[in-house]
């Protein structure tokens, strides 16, 4: 049954539910099932399990995941064992989005679980939670995503009053817990940049999700503060107007000997720390404490150029951010939210750098359940406030339902998600259809290209080529199903949206709304030629100073497309660029993730807005499959399995070199200018198939073995 506290509002913190029992028998297998509504730490005989803030982050009125895990190693036969499970408010009670908003979910802090047992013998046996169980009080005083959390070690040797468990009288769909868990990723040595009595301040070297571990000593009831931020003001001082309303503070209460803290229900964004503590207060120890989600990444990239090498890591930085539980937006202020459109735009280039499979496939199961009726895709997933009511059905956040899929199957190749996914992503195309005449788009909820500068795309244009885009993307899923009827019909209707875009919005060499956005996006839907795009899209460039406007959307498509037309030069100037507006400006002003806005600092302005002014967002580090794909050349396509490695040299570069994981294996790729030629290595796992792609290049030899291959081209 599920189990709560008898009265959680008389509690001094968090409520740690316990369970002893005894092991008489030799045991083979010990698994725990569990849940809760909020997040929890699981302790065995004191050893606690690794993963943090389980179950995850669902729609908590439609299911919350259960958690199964083999203990085996933490239970001893023959004496008296202890499983204590402490609950926070996590998503489903703690602060939640824009205004802070409590108890979106629910209020109760509630526990079910059952520990199994296998023995020696052949006999079995279930422990469950239920009104045996007892309840105390943690030492955690307060724990919540945004404000942080509050830890009294003073408490921990305080006797504590138990009282047993009472029945929840709480039901709510359950399914299994089906991808990699958050955990520890990396543990961070920090420098020191001000020091006086009361107050350290240090630089963790870069952006990350996360929290500090400090070991102290000190009086008795004396305090600690952590105050955390993405980055120093011009006095040098921690920069936190950024988080809104997010207090992104942690408070340590020391016990009067040597203490250790480390946060387990709350965490992040930040780059910087200061600790402020009383004079008589001693630190003898700090770390930075990095969480992400337990993914493998195996993607790299480097080339002869430090610029985009940077932009790389700091894309990849981006990722590992914000990829808990969901993938979120930002890991800092008060939102952290599963923004639909963020998702599209980054997965192809997340995938590229590791195996986001299960995470992904999660998501999408998130989306599926929080569609609505009439097709709407809500912006923001898991669907929990009035805002999303209000943006749901928005084009680019909405088209999730179709790329994510998609690109899901190239890299993966899992037939079944596309099929999970197929009938969502023809309710969002009937949706179109329904808010169209004479298939134009009529759809008035809009972002159009969130966030562009110096060139405001029409967001009905925008609408239109993802109209296009989103049906032909449905059409090659119905033909990787086999439903080649289906196929054709959306071939049809892409070809009517297509249509209509060029009688609307395209005449005279020029579209309505005359952006490099829309040339590079009708371009990538298939609306526009290459010698259309061509005749216009470097000109935009050129006006600007050879610098982008492109916002979230055309962010993802300018540089593939600049390549498609024969302009691989112009696409390597604007990666490598450090002029306002660039990647390459971001990191030139010392970031070390990417910003959620062109212009989150500038020497002229200082700081942008402060109410919407993340330093670490990975949309626009969307570029990333870019490298891949074109500077690479990974070129993947839903009729094979089998790769083409075609890159887009440059001269811009003397080499590039990287490596990624396809279904079967490992890829590489790498090329370098020598003596007028470039030289082509691919080296692949022997399972891997792939084809180099020699057309338009000037080959002099290629030399294959095994399912390794050197080839020269003339430069």
């Amino acid at each position: 049954m599920w189990i709560k506290c008898k009265d959680e509002s008389k509690n001094e913190g968090l409520p740690v539910f316990v369970k002893t029992f005894t092991v008489k028998k030799r045991l083979t297998r010990c698994e725990l099932k569990i849940t809760a509504t909020g997040i929890f730490c699981v302790k065995i005989n004191g050893t606690a399990l690794s993963d943090r803030f389980m179950p995850g982050w669902s729609n908590y009125r439609k299911h919350i995941d259960v958690c199964s895990y083999d203990v085996t190693e933490y239970v001893t036969e023959g004496r008296e064992n202890e499983i204590a499970v402490t609950v926070a408010n996590g998503w489903y009670s703690g602060k939640l989005g824009y205004g802070n908003k409590t108890n979106v979910f629910g209020s109760e802090k509630r526990l079910l679980a059952s520990i199994s047992f296998a023995y020696g013998n052949g006999d079995t046996e279930i422990i469950e939670s239920d009104e045996s169980w007892q309840t105390v009080v943690s030492d955690v005083v307060f724990a919540d995503f945004f404000d942080g959390e509050i830890i009294d070690a003073s408490r921990r040797k305080i006797e504590k009053k138990a009282e047993n468990a009472v029945n929840a009288d709480f039901a709510v769909p359950l399914q299994d817990y089906a991808r990699e868990p958050v955990r520890v990723a990396e543990r961070i040595k920090p420098q020191v940049i001000y020091s006086d009595e009361t107050t350290l301040r240090y630089d963790f070297g870069y952006n990350f999700a996360g929290c500090v571990k400090v070991i102290a000593k000190g009086g008795k009831g004396s305090g600690i503060v952590a105050i955390y931020g993405e980055t120093l003001d011009e006095n040098g001082n921690v920069y936190t107007a950024n988080l809104r309303r997010a207090k992104c503070t942690d408070e340590f209460i020391l016990s009067g000997e040597e203490d250790v803290f480390e946060p387990e229900f709350t965490y992040h964004g930040f780059r910087y720390a200061e600790l402020r503590k009383t004079r008589e207060t001693e630190i003898l120890f700090i770390e930075g404490v990095a969480l992400s989600q337990d993914i493998k990444y195996y993607g790299n990239f480097e080339c002869s150029d430090e610029v985009t090498n940077g932009v790389w890591l700091m894309a990849l930085r981006g990722q590992k951010s914000n990829f808990i539980a969901i993938p979120t937006d930002c890991p800092q202020r008060d939102e952290r939210l599963g923004w639909t459109g963020d998702a599209e735009v980054f997965c192809n280039s997340a995938m590229f750098n590791a195996d986001c499979n299960l995470f992904f496939k999660n998501y999408l199961k998130l989306v599926r359940e929080d569609a609505l009726p009439d097709g709407k895709i809500p912006s923001i997933v898991p669907f929990y406030m009035p805002l999303a009511d209000n943006t749901a059905g928005v084009p680019g956040w909405g088209d999730c339902i179709t790329v994510m899929p998609y690109f899901h199957y190239l890299h993966y190749r899992d037939k079944s998600v596309i099929a999970e996914n197929l009938p969502v992503a023809e309710k969002w195309i009937a949706y179109y259809v329904a808010k169209s005449e004479n298939y134009l788009t009529k759809i008035t909820n809009n972002f159009g290209d969130w966030l562009s500068v110096n060139g405001d795309s029409d967001p009905d244009v925008i609408n239109q080529c993802f109209f296009g885009y989103s049906a032909s993307l449905t059409a090659k899923m119905c033909d990787i199903l086999g439903l080649h009827d289906k196929s054709a019909a959306y071939l049809d209707l892409f070809g009517k949206c297509k249509k209509a875009f060029r009688e609307n919005y395209y005449h005279d060499g020029k579209i309505k709304s005359d952006t490099q956005t829309t040339y590079a996006f009708a371009y990538i839907a298939g609306y526009l030629s290459k010698e259309e795009t061509a005749a216009r899209l470097p000109e935009k460039i050129r006006e600007n100073g050879g610098g982008l406007t492109t916002g979230f959307i055309g962010s993802r498509f300018l540089l593939p497309a600049l390549c498609d037309i024969g302009e691989t030069k112009l696409a390597y100037s604007l990666m490598m660029r450090t002029e306002y507006p660039s990647c390459g400006y971001m990191l030139k002003n010392g970031a070390t993730t990417v910003w959620e806005r062109w212009n989150g600092y500038t020497r002229e302005n200082g700081f942008e807005d402060p109410e919407m002014n993340s330093f670490n967002h990975y949309s626009l580090g969307s570029c990333v499959e870019w490298l891949y794909s074109y500077v690479l050349g990974i070129k993947l396509s839903p009729e094979t399995e089998k790769a083409t490695i075609d890159p887009s040299f440059c001269d811009l570069l003397s080499f590039a070199k990287g490596e990624t994981q396809l279904k079967n294996g490992r890829i590489s790729v790498s090329w370098k200018y020598e003596n007028a030629s470039v030289y082509l290595e691919v080296k692949a796992d022997e399972d891997v198939e792939y084809e180099i792609d020699c057309k338009d290049k000037k080959i002099i030899s290629m030399i294959r073995t095994g399912n390794d291959t050197i080839a020269v081209f003339r430069a």
